[in-house]
């Protein structure tokens, strides 16, 4: 407990109090709160009791109405849940736009009422979304596939409960046993589930830009095939996403064991079965490592000392790990490790230091916490660290558009030293993609890209560099890789 003399109160600017301000979008997440202010419509950036903000474009002018009384109205989605006025009473900048805050003259903001308003409209769309049957504009054809997926998944869980079942429990070879009739049942389910995802893949690619038919046919497939996996732990952190984002560090680490997890031998053979079918994430990560051991090799060979690497969005960091741990370093490696996710850094630390301690000064591992906004902004973060002889950055591009992509490529290059490497992995196009997979069945889109949009994301990058794409076993993943003239 304090006293009251060690209670102090605020400090410059914030003697004055103001409402607590909360974050629209996040405060009301299911409905997008926007604003009408003179006939025109804006998200709501932030809200308190006494006032409100939102987001304008750079070029509007609001400065004839500083401090003007303006009606507004608060809308989520078309219903209305507040009218009154107020004064425009700050502009600030925002990223490229403007912040306009206004402070409420006329009435006040109820921000419990807001809530339970919000919360019950909400409620009311799920229902009356989630009953709309838009099964119509899914064809027999696809249904017929996953008619045969489900098929396929319940004939393997039947085959494996029967056996399971069967098996004494005192049998000292039952555990070897299920994996052995998990991995038979694996191999056979293989066959067909290939057939089925290429055929489903061909479907997708007729609709790509019927954006009713694409909700539709993600929504059938989530309901009907997707539930059929779900007593996997892999398969659950890839659906639900319990960080808020795909490909979180915690999901790479189930992807890179090839572990039979689970209580039941059908828990078990899905947890592999995920793993075998996503084994592109695991051969990704074995390619990055046999990149940083080739360059290093290279490096040393021509006399340098010491080797600078960087990796944007590391996760887990696997493939630092493994090297580390390879044995004997040809010259001195200094890592540095950026993320957004902290959880993601401090498991890359903690399974990176023991090695380095273990190598008497010939390695180092540092990590950098930065938001997706700064990867975006890449050279803006190199300020913050020396040149480097390698870059890479495998599970970025993947969520870019082919504009940023090549801003991001172009951005890591500047910070190469001479003779640098940058490398760009990206999930690869083909008629075999894990495409319909990743974005249908566990809801995870990204972007595909064959070889020429490859070699597309590095050419703004200098005509002297040398290019050159290799993909990894699976086929479904390369990597573009570019090195700067010495």
């Amino acid at each position: 407990m304090k006293h009251y003399e060690e209670l102090t109160g605020g400090e410059g600017r914030r003697i004055f109090y103001r409402a607590e301000r909360f974050d629209a979008k996040t405060l009301m997440s299911s409905i997008s709160p926007i604003i009408d202010v003179q006939d025109d419509t804006f998200d709501l950036y932030d809200i308190s009791m006494s006032g409100i903000s939102f987001v304008s474009s750079e070029g509007a002018s609001w400065l004839d109405d500083m401090n003007k009384d303006v009606p507004i109205s608060l809308k989520l989605g078309p219903t209305e849940v507040f009218h009154g006025q107020g004064k425009i009473c700050r502009i600030e900048p925002h990223e490229d736009m403007h912040k306009v805050a206004i402070e409420l003259t006329k009435g006040y903001l109820d921000i419990q009422n807001l809530l339970e308003q919000h919360d019950d409209l909400a409620l009311r769309q799920n229902i009356a979304t989630g009953l709309n049957d838009q099964s119509a504009l899914v064809s027999a054809e696809y249904k017929q596939l996953m008619s045969d997926a489900v098929y396929l998944i319940r004939s393997v869980k039947t085959v494996l409960d029967k056996v399971e079942n069967e098996l004494g429990r005192d049998d000292p070879r039952r555990d070897e046993r299920i994996t052995d009739i998990v991995l038979a049942c694996e191999a056979q389910a293989l066959v067909r589930w290939n057939e089925i995802s290429k055929k489903s893949l061909a479907i997708v690619d007729t609709i790509r830009d019927d954006a009713t038919a694409v909700a539709a046919m993600k929504r059938y497939t989530e309901l009907v095939l997707t539930p059929e996996f779900l007593s996997a732990e892999n398969w659950q952190r890839c659906y639900f996403k319990p960080l808020g984002y795909p490909g979180d560090y915690a999901m790479m680490n189930h992807f890179y064991g090839m572990a039979f997890t689970g209580k039941t031998a059908f828990e078990k053979f899905c947890y592999h079965f995920g793993n075998t079918v996503a084994g592109v994430v695991a051969t990704r990560m074995t390619m990055v490592k046999q990149v940083i051991v080739k360059l290093t090799s290279e490096a040393a060979a021509k006399g340098q000392t010491s080797f600078s690497a960087t990796s944007l969005g590391c996760g887990p960091a696997q493939e630092v790990s493994n090297f580390l741990k390879g044995g004997h370093l040809p010259l001195k490696v200094d890592f540095t490790l950026i993320d957004q996710e902290q959880g993601a850094l401090d498991y890359a630390y903690k399974t990176t230091y023991p090695a380095v301690t273990r190598s008497n000064g010939q390695a180092s591992v540092r990590c950098l916490h930065a938001s997706f906004v700064k990867f975006l902004a890449a050279g803006k973060l190199f300020r913050k660290i020396e040149n480097q002889d390698l870059i890479y950055a495998v599970g970025l591009a993947d969520y870019f558009s082919t504009n940023r992509a090549r801003r991001f490529a172009t951005d890591l290059y500047e910070n190469l030293n001479p003779g640098g490497t940058l490398v760009i992995g990206n999930m690869r196009t083909s008629d075999h993609s894990i495409e319909w997979l990743m974005e249908y069945v566990v809801d995870w889109t990204l972007v595909h890209r064959d070889e020429t949009e490859m070699m597309d994301v590095a050419s703004k990058i200098d005509p002297a560099a040398t290019r050159e794409i290799i993909k990894d076993s699976t086929g479904h993943c390369h990597l573009l890789i570019v090195t700067k003239p010495e």
